[in-house]
Formats: C-alpha cells, sequence, structure tokens
C-alpha cells in the first residue's frame, strides 16, 4: 500500500488524530506537573516522610511544595528548577544518603524567602524590612518564620545510613 497516497487521501483525519494526541499528551503532561509538586507526592519518599508530616499540620497546608521551594519568576527557570531538584532528589533517594536533618540550601534560602514575599506582598507593605535585598541585609523572612510550614519541632527525616 502506498503511505503517501493514504496520507494525502486523510489528511484530514491525520490532522485532527494528531490534535487529539497532542491534547492527551499536554494533558496528562499538566496533571503529571501538578501531581509531582504536591506534598502527597514529595511524602511519598522516605527521606522527605518527616517534612511532609509536618507541613500536613502547619498553617500552609493549603499550599504545594512547589509553591515555597521552587522560583516563580518565570516559567522556563520554574521548570528548568523542578527537572534539576526532582532530578537531585531522585538521585539521593536512589542513593539512600540524604542526611537525618535535611537542611535548606542558601539558594534554597533564598527560593522560599522570595516566595513568602511573593505571597505576602500586601503584608509586607506594612514591615520595616530590606525587600529585595540579600538575605543578610535584613530581607530574611526565614530568620524568623522558620517554623511556620514545617513547625519548630522538627522530626527527623532524611535516610539512616548504618
Amino acid at each position: 500500500m502506498d503511505v503517501k497516497g493514504l496520507i494525502q487521501k486523510h489528511t484530514l483525519a491525520c490532522l485532527g488524530a494528531g490534535f487529539v494526541l497532542g491534547l492527551g499528551v499536554c494533558g496528562v503532561g499538566s496533571a503529571m506537573m501538578t501531581f509531582s509538586g504536591s506534598p502527597e507526592f514529595c511524602g511519598t519518599c522516605h527521606s522527605m516522610k518527616a517534612e511532609a508530616s509536618t507541613f500536613a499540620h502547619s498553617t500552609h497546608s493549603n499550599l504545594e511544595c512547589v509553591d515555597c521551594h521552587l522560583p516563580h519568576d518565570n516559567i522556563a527557570n520554574y521548570m528548568f528548577e523542578k527537572g534539576k531538584t526532582g532530578m537531585y532528589d531522585m538521585y539521593h533517594e536512589v542513593l539512600r544518603d540524604y542526611p537525618a536533618h535535611i537542611v535548606l540550601s542558601e539558594k534554597g534560602r533564598k527560593t522560599v524567602d522570595a516566595n513568602c514575599v511573593r505571597c505576602h506582598e500586601n503584608t509586607m507593605k506594612n514591615v520595616h524590612a530590606d525587600l529585595g535585598k540579600d538575605l543578610d541585609t535584613g530581607g530574611d523572612c526565614i530568620k524568623c518564620h522558620s517554623s511556620i510550614a514545617h513547625g519548630s519541632n522538627h522530626l527527623e527525616g532524611g535516610i539512616r545510613v548504618e
């Protein structure tokens, strides 16, 4: 059978099938992006169970993990960091080498701090803080509010390698 002739004869059907397939791929991709940023998904890893547990009892439990832990300045940066962070977490989960006390990196602190300001911008207008400056100059939300999302009595997470 002549494939070229078949495609030319059924061009509209091929375009329609391609459109439906594209919609399906976008829909599944969007659902996976949404689910992979949720506390339910993040808490499935052994090393993040403590973080997911403390977060579930916090005042911010209605948010997703990615609302605080990923940058929201533009979609390209968000997607890059989501992929990089996901690969990093998967790598250390497979190697089972997360420390017992998971500590937020300096870059992570800046991202979380920027997201605090992003969500609480109206409140921050009434606070005397140097917004938009590096954390060491006074615009550090986590310095005083570190217990908001994960409580003050952190459970030991990570993986104990013995």
